[in-house]
């Protein structure tokens, strides 16, 4: 997530100095509108006071709002030269480094920000983010906990909190947290879509069901949440609900492999072997590396009596890293199969 602070308050960052009238001349420009006259405003700033930083980081903020991301990291890094305890500056770089995936040197640069300003909500928030992106989930909630201490009535720290919650296996503490963000949020379809899939991990089908139902009612286009409706529906044993809803999310993202494959394991569950193997092989052409779509094509084609075939997806699936009693599971079902 890339956090974009206000340029009106950077001017309290250093007193007065020689660039301040330039600097209040390239924000107002800045506010109005027009970057190319802010850029020329700081970096005349930055040649009345070369060892400022703040004309470098309105110089970043300016070159991120023209599109200039290379240019605006450059500018960040002359601000942080300047001036090494610059919280904003490391956190956009950090942003900026997140958006190209350097997970490591945004982990770095959000630490830097909230080691200067341990009060920065934003910063602790983007850490969890890129926490998250390296797997470390412990480090992650730690994050997201400290940037909703600091700022409680965020939705989306909350959502995020519960996210990470989930992914640790807290699923108490996701409900608390996804609770919370649908009560500051109530009409922010991913929140409830978020508390519907953590009351389905909890086995509350029934209140799964109605989170989801009001995420799509929010936001009739979310395909993340028709598809975890239909999958609350395939367990509550709601066959036909379940079909319709993996069908909605499949014609929102026909490029998503693992739609196909949901869709393909409901069609199987109606008896429709037919018209599910074309489904699944549509989901193994899309993520050829997810052994769910192999094993749904597997059962599939078994419905359908298609031996031959049936032994070949089940070959392809054994052939990724699934665990022993997945492959065993798979064997026993292609051993029902009749032609």
């Amino acid at each position: 997530m890339t956090t974009m602070l206000l340029t009106v308050a950077l001017l309290s960052l250093a007193e007065g100095g020689g660039a301040a009238p330039l600097l209040e001349k390239g924000e107002k420009l800045f506010r109005q509108g027009d970057v190319a006259g802010a850029l020329v405003a700081f970096d005349e700033a930055a040649k009345v006071d070369p060892k400022d930083a703040r004309p470098y980081y309105l110089k970043g903020v300016a070159l991120e709002k023209k599109g200039d991301n290379p240019g605006a990291a450059a500018a960040y890094k002359q601000a942080i030269t300047r001036k090494a305890d610059f919280a904003e500056a490391h956190n956009n770089l950090g942003a900026l480094l997140l958006a190209r995936n350097d997970l490591p040197g945004a982990a770095g640069e959000f630490e830097a920000a909230v080691k200067a300003k341990p009060g920065y909500a934003e910063a602790q928030y983007n850490l969890g983010v890129a926490r998250d992106g390296q797997g470390k989930k412990e480090e992650a909630v730690t994050a997201y906990k400290e940037a909703v201490r600091l700022k409680p009535g965020d939705a989306g720290y909350r959502m995020n909190l519960g996210a990470a919650l989930r992914r640790t296996g807290d699923v108490n503490g996701a409900l608390v947290a996804l609770k919370e963000a649908t009560r500051l949020a109530p009409r922010d379809a991913t929140a409830w879509a978020n508390l519907g899939m953590v009351l389905s991990d909890n086995k509350s089908y029934d209140e799964a069901n109605g989170a989801l139902d009001k995420a799509t009612k929010l936001k009739p286009d979310f395909a993340l949440a028709w598809n975890r409706l239909g999958r609350v529906a395939l367990k509550r044993g709601e066959i036909v609900p379940a079909v319709a809803a993996q069908e909605k999310a499949r014609k929102l993202e026909p490029k998503n492999g693992a739609f196909a494959a949901d869709l393909c394991r409901a069609l199987i569950e109606q008896k429709q072997a037919g018209r599910a193997v074309p489904e699944c092989r549509a989901a193994v052409d899309l993520e050829p590396k997810n052994p769910l779509a192999h094993y749904e094509l597997m059962k599939a084609l078994v419905g359908k009596g298609d031996c031959a075939a049936a032994k070949s997806a089940n070959a392809s699936f054994k052939a990724l890293p699934v665990k022993p009693e997945a492959k065993q599971q798979a064997d026993a079902i292609l051993a029902t199969c009749k032609k």
